[in-house]
Order: structure tokens, then sequence, then C-alpha cells
């Protein structure tokens, strides 16, 4: 009987201290109902130092970035005009020359005598008809040609990461 008295007052002991620990840890007064109204309706955003650092570089580093992008789109912008009136010359180019070509014929310079100084050849009789519809040009066909379309900034994330693998 000896070792069940023992064994008893050895839980009551044991029980004993957990209810002083347990008591020792909860806090009392009115931080303990503020901990418990907290928990029951959700607490609010904590705010931490470390997030908070983190999120404040993260912005720095993205208004680091900005300026030099706005600024890379903006030449690449200027590059791809450069391109195109550089192309159009081009074209031009090879059109004077073909042009140049034709001026050392003697067709050419007869039909170019006859549409921009009205001469004909002696012994020929040249007459005139007036009232006749001119054909015009397309202005809109021409705007459209002359001007490129605006890159979509699919197209310049595209050109960004090309730029940068290379």
């Amino acid at each position: 009987m000896a070792s069940r008295s023992t064994a008893s007052s050895r839980r009551a002991t044991r029980e004993g201290r957990a209810t002083q620990t347990t008591s020792r840890r909860k806090p009392s007064g009115a931080g303990d109902k503020v901990a418990r109204a907290r928990r029951r309706r959700g607490s609010p955003v904590e705010l931490r130092p470390l997030r908070l650092a983190a999120l404040a570089l993260l912005l720095v580093a993205a208004a680091f970035y900005v300026s030099p992008l706005r600024a890379f789109f903006a030449q690449q912008d200027r590059y791809d005009g450069q391109v195109a009136a550089l192309t159009q010359a081009q074209a031009t180019n090879r059109a004077l020359h073909a042009q140049l070509g034709l001026m050392r014929t003697r067709d050419y310079i007869t039909r170019q005598a006859r549409e921009q100084y009205q001469l004909v050849p002696a012994g020929l009789q040249a007459f005139v008809v007036k009232g006749l519809p001119q054909a015009k040009p397309s202005t809109a066909a021409q705007r459209a040609a002359a001007t490129p379309a605006a890159p979509s900034i699919f197209a310049r994330l595209s050109d960004l990461w090309h730029t940068i693998r290379e």
C-alpha cells in the first residue's frame, strides 16, 4: 500500500506544479482580454519592420529601373524611325538610279520633252484636250505607308529580352 500512496502523492505534486506553471504563463488583467479579443475578431495586419524595409527597397529598385527603361524604349523608337527613314531613302535612291539609267536613253528624253515641255518632233502637230479628270494618288494609302505602326508592349518586352540576352 505504501507504493500506492507514494504514487498518488507524486501525481498530486506533478499536478500542482502543472497548475502553478500554467498560472504563471498566462498574463492576467487587461492584456489578456485584448489578446483574446484579437484572436476572436482576427488580428489586424501587423507591421513587420523587415518586410517593410524589403518593400521599401523593392520600390526604390523599381524607381531606379523606370527611367532607364523609359530611355531605352525611347531610343528604340528613335532607332526604328531612323531605320524606316533609311529604308525609304534607299528605295528613293534606287528609283533615282533607275531614272538616271533611263535618262540616258533617247525614248525617255523624247517622252519627258513631250510631257514636261510640250515639245513635239518636227513635222508633228500636238493637240491639248481640256476637261479630262486627272488621276490623283490616294492620300490615305500614302499616309499609311509613311507612318510606321507603334510597337506593342509585347514587342517592346521581347526586344528588351533579346537585348539583355545578347
